[in-house]
């Protein structure tokens, strides 16, 4: 006889659910009163089946309105709204339908699995199974027991997850589990730059798709729904009462005048006239050598290392310079000149000297993470020749920089930055100058976030990484991502944000760990990815 499973909710959810299991060899029930929900599901099961040319997944798939009295299931799944009393209610039916031994699951993004075990009979048997939106596409599945999960629903529900052509990762019963925690900065980060005027949407959109990212996070946002994701983000932050992860204003006014993106026409894009097109940046391409500027590198480390090996591969003449002890070999006719320092200490001593070495005509650009640029420019007598620039991890990889448009900067010093970056094959972003810019407060928050969950227990640091990769589609696991930029990096970065807006902000203790170079500190394997943007408010 063909094993069953037992699905309560036909929604998104429910249905991309029923359609991986369907395939997987399962014969399926799936619960759903509402008939207009029941029409979408099989509309959508079809494509599912007709995508993957196996008409049998329709014929296994059977709806119904209500939970059987008896059901021969050997799995059970709860995937309706994300409302606490609803999921209870639901898990107590489906618990009472199918045999003891049978498994139950609820597909919960962000409540506590183990308050809602307390509807379930048997609770020894019930656990989390979170798929990702589109279940069908999305290849990550979190697995979340309880205290009370016994190690026979573990196994079983890894074998089941197994079946169905997933990978599972283990989190613990925590807000938001994985994915949905350490998540939570990619949005709540750029919703306070955006607020901040930092930059448009569409710019930190294109600055995040330009260090990896499939998609930026107010598209992201608005696929997903800004309810979808603020609910999340109220969740998460209700458990945990973490001020970092607290709801955007900004947010939650869009919500309240209806505003949820695509699926009102309206949300951070509007798209009453179809989907706008993306905002990317221009670069130049086939750019002869220049032979007219005189390029000095002012520092020492990976992003120093970096830019002398681009810059000399687009100017005739590039001096490096390892060590500020050699300032008395600087050749003074330079015309341009990189302070990169060690990514670490502010440079402001440096450029100052710097400013009083050089020619008035002369540009100095100086890496915006590390120090305050305006705090720099107030102290120089020529500000209007200071340009901060933001390169976060590794500069090959970073397709768009950003500039900082400062107050006191010359706007020919802004556009000859432009061009320099353009011209290295960077898209270039112009952003206010404030602490951490956009990229290095939004990925460095992302990697704090994910040393906290370690610390805490969430999940293990090879797991974590994994769950961002194909649950969320990073272009790499956020450890492994901190470890490329440095664990001081990310601190010094967040230092100054925290400064600026509170000690909420401020770095975890744990960022040290990331600089180690033992082999227990070495970075776990990178992941495949998905072929789809990843939806994480699954």
């Amino acid at each position: 006889m063909d094993e069953r499973v037992l699905i309560a909710g036909g929604g998104t959810m429910g249905a991309g659910i029923a359609s991986i299991a369907a395939r997987s060899g399962y014969r399926v029930v799936v619960v759903e009163p509402n008939e207009s929900v029941v029409g979408a599901a099989r509309e959508r099961i079809a494509r599912a089946a007709q995508r993957a040319s196996s008409p049998e997944i329709v014929e296994r798939i059977e709806f119904v309105p209500e939970v059987p009295a008896q059901s021969q299931a050997i799995v059970a799944i709860e995937a309706v709204p994300e409302r606490a009393e609803i999921k209870r209610s639901v898990l107590e039916r489906l618990s009472a339908a199918v045999d003891q031994t049978a498994l139950v699951a609820t597909n919960t993004s962000s409540l506590s699995v183990a308050e809602l075990s307390a509807a379930v009979s048997h609770p020894e048997r019930f656990l989390g199974l979170h798929f990702f939106n589109p279940p069908e596409a999305m290849q990550l599945i979190e697995i979340v027991p309880t205290d009370e999960t016994n190690d026979d629903a573990i196994a079983r529900a890894t074998e089941f997850v197994q079946r169905l052509g997933k990978t599972g990762v283990f989190a613990a019963d925590s807000p938001g589990f994985i994915v949905n925690r350490v998540a939570r900065p990619y949005y709540l980060q750029s919703m306070r730059a955006l607020a901040a005027g930092v930059a448009s949407a569409p710019e930190l959109d294109a600055l995040a798709r330009g260090v990896g990212f499939r998609m930026g996070p107010f598209e992201l946002m608005d696929l997903i729904g800004l309810d979808v994701n603020l609910a999340t983000t109220e969740s998460v932050y209700e458990r945990t009462g973490e001020e970092r992860l607290s709801p955007v204003p900004m947010q939650q006014q869009l919500v309240t005048a209806g505003s949820l993106g695509r699926k009102t026409g309206r949300g951070f894009y509007d798209y009453r006239e179809g989907t706008p097109e993306r905002f990317e940046p221009e670069v130049q391409t086939g750019v002869e050598r220049n032979a007219d500027e005189t390029v000095a590198i002012l520092g020492f480390g990976s992003l120093a290392d970096e830019l002398a090996q681009a810059l000399e591969a687009r100017f005739e003449t590039v001096h490096v310079i390892g060590n500020d002890d050699l300032l008395e070999d600087f050749d003074r006719s330079c015309t341009i000149v990189f302070d990169a320092g060690d990514g670490l200490l502010d440079r402001k001593r440096m450029l100052v000297e710097l400013d009083g070495m050089l020619d008035p005509s002369t540009v100095i650009f100086c890496d915006a993470y590390a120090t305050d640029i305006g705090g720099c420019a107030s102290a120089l007598t020529h500000p209007e020749r200071l340009v901060g620039f933001g390169v976060l991890g590794s500069f090959a990889e970073q397709r768009c920089v950003e500039i900082v448009d400062s107050e006191e900067v010359a706007d020919d010093t802004l556009e000859l930055a432009q061009d320099i970056f353009e011209s290295l094959g960077k898209g270039v972003i112009l952003v206010e100058d404030v602490a951490g810019l956009y990229l290095g407060r939004t990925i460095g928050s992302i990697v704090n976030e994910a040393m906290v969950a370690v610390q805490e227990g969430v999940g293990d640091r090879d797991d974590i990484d994994l769950a961002l990769q194909l649950g969320a589609n990073y272009p790499q696991g956020p450890i492994v991502w901190g470890r490329e930029i440095g664990g001081r990096r990310i601190a010094r970065i967040l230092e100054r944000v925290a400064a600026d807006e509170g000690p909420e902000f401020a770095p975890d203790r744990s960022l040290w760990l990331l600089d180690l170079q033992d082999e227990e500190a070495e970075a776990p394997g990178a992941a495949a990815e998905s072929t789809l943007p990843g939806l994480t408010e699954g």
